[in-house]
């Protein structure tokens, strides 16, 4: 089949790279994929996968010019298949392909918005979460965010340090985190800075952090202002890395969220779960069933406090911090292999095509999700900042 691939944007992020991964796991499957996004800082990623990608323009609730190409580029590419990834897309590709063109919808986000049409299939990324969308009538199938293996994997920790002027004694924290407010990102990112900075009085510790955004400059502030204090190196950004990695590969303790988690398990890292509200977590036997089934992410914490438990704990005992590495390493490899993803949405596809579209059941669904759809669009233009985070909550960032 041929495939259209819509991620909603090729910047940075878990989910935009989830698609591109994916692209070229289905093509193991004999699926052509083709991607359609606007241009960003992974074209030259996507490009050295050898997956077409045609330009889109920025989705847009304002102007139908990405739906208007959507429609021009599923007829003159012959499309079997249109697969969005987060909801704009979902929503404008509904529209645009209407009974002709089979879609499937990926949510990776932790909410699913209301207002989306509910006689597409939908592909999330928790267990808790596809039972909530089945218990509220949708078709649902789980994917839980897939690491390449063989590319995240520890090779050559000493050397990954060296490249980044790291000393043999120091303990390396990691992030690698777009610095933005969503999901409270930046928000983590400068809360590990303070307590990066307290212990730094007594353990020769650094902060890697790789990652751009708003927040970019914040963080680099604060940094200077760290370093400035103690006479060394104990906060270093190093900004946007196309393939960060090798922030993994030096870390002794990552701290992250969702792919960014998953992918220091497997390069077998201990690691502590941020979330919302100040929510900090550590991975181990007795919260990984909590975490794979809610998804690597939480809400509602003590915030510093939570976060200058959790490191103390690992940095006073490094044995159990490498065991903890070995156990999400194993974790990883049990359960979000790149390769079974591959196979299982190639089954998705197959199973989404052949799914009776019926016209009084596609209709109803896009009528309600006009109109639905439309109310969200006019609160958050003109409605009060309590209404637009309710909608945010819902997963629906504008």
């Amino acid at each position: 089949m041929r495939i259209l691939v819509c991620p909603h944007q090729l910047g940075m992020g878990g989910s935009q790279l989830n698609a591109i991964e994916m692209a070229v796991a289905v093509r193991r499957h004999g699926h052509e994929a083709v991607v359609y996004a606007p241009s960003g800082v992974l074209c030259e990623a996507l490009e050295a996968t050898g997956v077409p990608w045609i330009e889109a323009p920025v989705p847009s609730s304002r102007n139908g010019a990405w739906t208007r190409r959507l429609g021009q580029t599923i007829k003159r590419e012959h499309v079997d298949l249109i697969h969005t990834y987060e909801w704009r897309p979902g929503l404008q590709a509904a529209f645009a392909s209407g009974l002709r063109t089979p879609t499937l919808m990926s949510v990776m986000s932790m909410q699913v918005p209301s207002f989306l049409p509910t006689h597409l299939p939908l592909v999330v990324g928790t267990p808790d979460l596809q039972q909530r969308m089945e218990a509220e009538g949708r078709t649902a199938y789980l994917m839980e965010p897939p690491v390449d293996m063989s590319h995240h994997m520890t090779r050559d920790e000493a050397g990954a340090r060296k490249s980044w002027g790291i000393g043999e004694l120091e303990v390396v924290i990691s992030v690698v985190s777009m610095l933005t407010t969503d999901l409270e990102k930046l928000q983590g990112v400068l809360t590990a800075i303070s307590v990066v900075d307290r212990l730094a009085e007594t353990h020769r510790v650094r902060l890697l952090i790789a990652g751009d955004g708003e927040g970019l400059a914040t963080v680099q502030t604060r940094a200077e202002q760290v370093n400035l204090r103690h006479g060394r190196t104990v906060i270093q950004p190093v900004g946007f890395l196309l393939d960060p990695a090798p922030v993994y590969e030096a870390a002794d303790i990552v701290l992250g969220m969702g792919s960014s988690a998953i992918k220091g398990l497997a390069h077998s890292k201990a690691v502590i779960v941020q979330g919302e509200g100040g929510f900090w977590k550590t991975l181990d036997e007795n919260t990984a069933e909590e975490f794979m089934t809610n998804g690597w992410f939480g809400q509602e914490g003590a915030g510093v406090r939570d976060l200058l438990v959790a490191l103390t704990d690992l940095l006073e005992d490094p044995w159990h911090c490498r065991r903890l590495g070995a156990f999400g390493r194993q974790l990883v490899e049990r359960r979000y292999s790149l390769a079974q993803a591959g196979t299982d949405l190639a089954g998705i596809y197959v199973e989404t095509v052949m799914r009776p579209q019926g016209f009084s059941t596609t209709t109803r669904s896009l009528a309600r999700s006009a109109i639905e759809s439309a109310k969200y669009f006019a609160t958050m233009q003109f409605g009060s900042v309590v209404d637009r985070e309710t909608w945010a909550r819902q997963g629906a960032n504008s």
